[in-house]
């Protein structure tokens, strides 16, 4: 589905009316979408945003309308990315120029509990070298901190969180890395906890205007603002992206329950090479110097006397015309 210019029409009206009813709010999503487009087309290079903020507080949704208002071509399909696997992410990357590229679920791929997988090394890689071609790419994760620490320092510039959500809308905060590359602690998480210890020690309780004073007073705090709800603003779009989630995390759970019944099969292959390696070379059963039954040996090899047996009538697939030959040449003899 394509995000038409009548959709982005339709939400900067909505939101212009909107934002009459906060008349003290010093910024809006308007800012933030002018200040990033303006960065592109000035600084000629990419800019990578982590977002976080809990599970259903609007991240994704929070995305879609940065996309819609941001006011180049975008697809649903092309420009979104669900449940991706790295090299998802790297292909649909490629594909963009001067554009919006959101990576919905990169909790499957970016986490710091997958830092050792080949693909997240491939988007680390591509974050940090393919620099200039103007794409906007938001990478949602529930919790900033799970980002892989090469994420966190040297590839994510900036980061959006959904602060918290009221039933009119949902604040937002927008923070920049410090640009002290000596900083151990660029994004001020340190600093911004002790002020949170601090606060509950004094109040006892942190509600939304003491959470927001805080963040508002990080020295990496570039703005916040309020959005409203784009449900109820582009429902088509919204049910749209929600089919589309909802299928590919149908086939995601598809791919991981197939490898994962790969990878078991291929331990009990590996496994019981290890046991006939074993017996060969110790001979633990004393094959030639006395008689030894099928019991002892599918035991031995851990496996049931019928799958024994079956794998005693079937013959080997063998590959390989050296092998062949080997085999001829034992018979001759």
């Amino acid at each position: 589905m394509k995000i038409t210019p009548l959709h982005r029409n339709k939400l900067t009206f909505y939101l212009k009316e909107f934002y009459k009813h906060y008349p003290s709010e010093k910024y809006t999503i308007f800012h933030a979408v002018r200040g990033f487009k303006k960065r592109l087309k000035e600084e000629r290079k990419d800019a990578w945003i982590g977002v976080a903020g809990r599970t259903g507080e609007g991240k994704s949704l929070l995305c879609l309308m940065f996309m819609t208002l941001f006011g180049r071509s975008c697809n649903l399909t092309k420009n979104v990315a669900y449940v991706p696997t790295g090299s998802q992410i790297m292909d649909m990357f490629d594909k963009l120029n001067f554009q919006c590229l959101l990576v919905d679920e990169a909790a499957r791929e970016m986490r710091a509990v997958n830092w050792q997988s080949k693909q997240q090394q491939g988007v680390n890689v591509r974050a940090m070298t393919d620099r200039f071609k103007n794409n906007l790419v938001f990478l949602n994760m529930p919790n900033f901190s799970e980002f892989t620490k090469s994420m966190r320092v040297s590839n994510l510039e900036f980061r959006m969180i959904v602060l918290y959500r009221t039933n009119e809308y949902a604040r937002i905060v927008i923070q920049r890395k410090s640009r002290n590359w000596r900083n151990p602690d660029p994004w001020g998480d340190e600093e911004a906890n002790v002020r949170y210890i601090k606060t509950e020690k004094r109040h006892k309780e942190l509600d939304n205007e003491l959470i927001l004073n805080i963040e508002r007073s990080l020295p990496v705090t570039i703005m916040d603002f309020i959005v409203p709800n784009l449900e109820n603003i582009l429902p088509d779009i919204t049910t749209e992206y929600e089919r589309l989630k909802l299928e590919s995390r149908k086939l995601a759970n598809k791919e991981e329950e197939h490898t994962t019944k790969k990878n078991m099969h291929k331990e009990k292959y590996e496994d019981l090479l290890i046991k006939i390696t074993k017996l060969l070379e110790y001979n633990s059963l004393g094959l030639g110097r006395v008689k030894v039954g099928k019991t002892e040996i599918s035991k031995a090899l851990g496996l049931g006397l019928s799958t024994y047996n079956k794998y005693l009538e079937m013959q080997p697939k063998i590959k390989g015309s050296e092998i062949r030959n080997k085999i001829n040449e034992t018979e001759k003899k």
